[in-house]
């Protein structure tokens, strides 16, 4: 990005190697997190009930493993921020770094308590709403400089790192309207993961699938736009979009899982494993990007 955009968290992570490995290193735990959870939906029923949840259970704790990761990688940035003097960035890494402590707070809540503590996904939900507002702030502050006679370099335009620049209208950059709908993707998100704290009632469940999934389907199209307008030209992007993507059919296939009647536990679990294995290759691919990335930083 230009030089006036290093106060931004997002971008700021993504181009520094430790911050990115230990991304890395979150991914693969919570692929294995997730794993254990598919394993306890594919044998739930009346019989292995025990097993089933025992199964879940530690798949839980690495998912918060793959969070605490996640939150080191943020502060990592942040710490890399200060060193450099760079305290524009360091303080809204800092912001990020709540974010990522109440999301992995709520994490393990949600572990210890056996997935039965309702205030686990509210604080998740919080901490995915404080990154919303970090977007939104980007959002706002890429719109303010397009407004003006600025060059593309003092908007931010990616750098030769990320992608090439690209002009708008009157030669402006583009991508007040892409932060825009990433931040409403992450609000969607972080509202759907809160009315998950309903537990089994079939009506919240629907809402909280189909806000997860219009949320990351925002994100995935704000990732697709921004490739077609020539911002992000780097080898992980594709993986990315498949990640978003499955997810978002993951997260809609929770509304439908949740909407129907299941007549007994193995009906249930059989249902709940589509869902969780199509999480699981939205995850990899995920992971796979964040590995190409080190690769490129490393390279």
């Amino acid at each position: 990005m230009g030089a006036r955009d290093k106060g931004n968290a997002v971008e700021r992570i993504i181009k520094s190697l430790a911050p990115m490995a230990l991304f890395v290193a979150g991914a693969v735990a919570f692929v294995l997190g997730t794993a254990l959870v598919l394993a306890s939906d594919a044998t739930l029923s009346a019989s292995s009930s025990s097993a089933s949840g025992d199964l879940a259970e530690a798949g839980r704790w690495l998912q918060f493993v793959a969070a605490a990761c996640f939150l080191a990688a943020v502060c990592t940035a942040g710490w890399e921020a200060v060193v450099r003097s760079e305290w524009v960035a360091g303080a809204e890494i800092a912001a990020a770094a709540l974010g990522s402590l109440l999301l992995t707070i709520g994490l393990v809540a949600f572990a210890a308590s056996d997935g039965s503590d309702p205030a686990g996904p509210v604080t998740v939900a919080v901490g995915i709403g404080l990154w919303a507002l970090l977007v939104l702030s980007r959002a706002a502050r890429a719109a303010l400089a397009e407004q003006g006679p600025a060059p593309d370099v003092a908007l931010g335009v990616p750098d030769t790192g990320q992608g090439v620049p690209v002009t708008g209208q009157g030669g402006r950059g583009r991508q007040a309207d892409l932060w825009l709908a990433a931040a409403i993707g992450l609000f969607a998100l972080a509202i759907g993961y809160g009315l998950t704290s309903a537990g089994g009632s079939a009506g919240p469940g629907i809402a909280a699938g189909v806000l997860e999934g219009a949320g990351a389907a925002l994100l995935a199209g704000s990732v697709a736009v921004a490739r077609s307008r020539q911002m992000l030209t780097t080898r992980p992007v594709p993986a990315v979009l498949i990640g978003l993507a499955l997810l978002a059919i993951s997260f809609l296939a929770y509304a439908v899982v949740a909407g129907l009647a299941f007549g007994t536990l193995a009906a249930l679990g059989a249902g709940l494993t589509i869902v969780t294995a199509v999480e699981l290759a939205a995850v990899v691919a995920l992971g796979l990007a964040a590995w190409t990335r080190v690769r490129e930083l490393y390279g």
